[in-house]
């Protein structure tokens, strides 16, 4: 059943600075991108496999451990893949249900996965999140992994996705550098977002810095600053962001 809103008025009426149109069903479904071979097939960079889901969860214990006590610790459990994570395998079913995408590099030979990206749907806001990059620690800064993230990037860019967001630890300034000179802008530094793992028994809430994009023409149905009702103190740090990404 539809929701009515008829009586319903929004607290201020705004988009008097940018486009609007109709409210409209949202679906952002993964599409099926074909595999691609490396250095003479050795390596293959393309969507989870079922077969590979054990070596995936090893690399994130290995890779990205801090996500230990995480909203997002299901990545280190191979049991939680198939509920949250598209499967190749069963593609047409997952592609549409699931929240969760990974691209992942393998060495063919052996069925090892050396680098993984995650990405996450936010279907009603047609959004896509870059989520988790993460690379064996003897396998890092080799450019295979390069082709790895033109390939999610690739995925992401064939779900019709209109905003791209991602996030990256304040303890890793490299995945940082890779979205400035991407083309991201920042969003802002989010104290304490998420809890991490610190070794041992110790966790801590981890501090992580926020990046987003338009696309399919999405930035002309953003309301612009000139309509913003901002406090002082958040104009002034608006003022900076502008001036470091060059405006929205």
């Amino acid at each position: 059943m539809a929701v009515s809103m008829k009586e319903s008025r929004p607290y201020r009426k705004m988009a008097t600075t940018c486009r609007t149109r109709p409210v409209s069903p949202k679906r952002i479904v993964w599409p099926r991108v074909d595999p691609v071979l490396l250095e003479g097939g050795t390596y293959r960079v393309g969507l989870l496999r079922r077969e590979l889901i054990d070596s995936a969860a090893r690399l994130w214990r290995l890779g990205y451990p801090e996500l230990y006590g995480s909203p997002h610790e299901f990545l280190l459990d191979p049991d939680e893949y198939e509920r949250w994570v598209a499967l190749w395998d069963q593609w047409e079913e997952d592609a549409e249900s699931k929240v969760y995408c990974m691209a992942v590099l393998e060495r063919v030979e052996t069925g090892e996965v050396l680098s993984g990206s995650v990405l996450t749907k936010f279907e009603r806001n047609l959004q896509v999140e870059f989520s988790f990059v993460a690379t064996l620690p003897g396998f890092r800064q080799r450019r295979l992994t390069d082709e790895l993230r033109r390939f999610a990037r690739k995925i992401a860019a064939g779900t019709g996705a209109e905003y791209f967001t991602t996030f990256c630890e304040t303890w890793h300034d490299i995945t940082q550098t890779w979205c400035l000179k991407g083309g991201w802008k920042i969003a802002g530094i989010f104290p304490g977002n998420f809890v991490r793992w610190n070794g041992d028994n110790e966790e801590y809430r981890g501090c992580t810095v926020h990046f987003y994009r338009f696309a399919q023409g999405a930035l002309d149905y953003v309301t612009r600053p000139e309509e913003w009702h901002l406090a002082p103190e958040v104009q002034k740090v608006w003022e900076v962001l502008a001036e470091v990404n060059g405006g929205l």
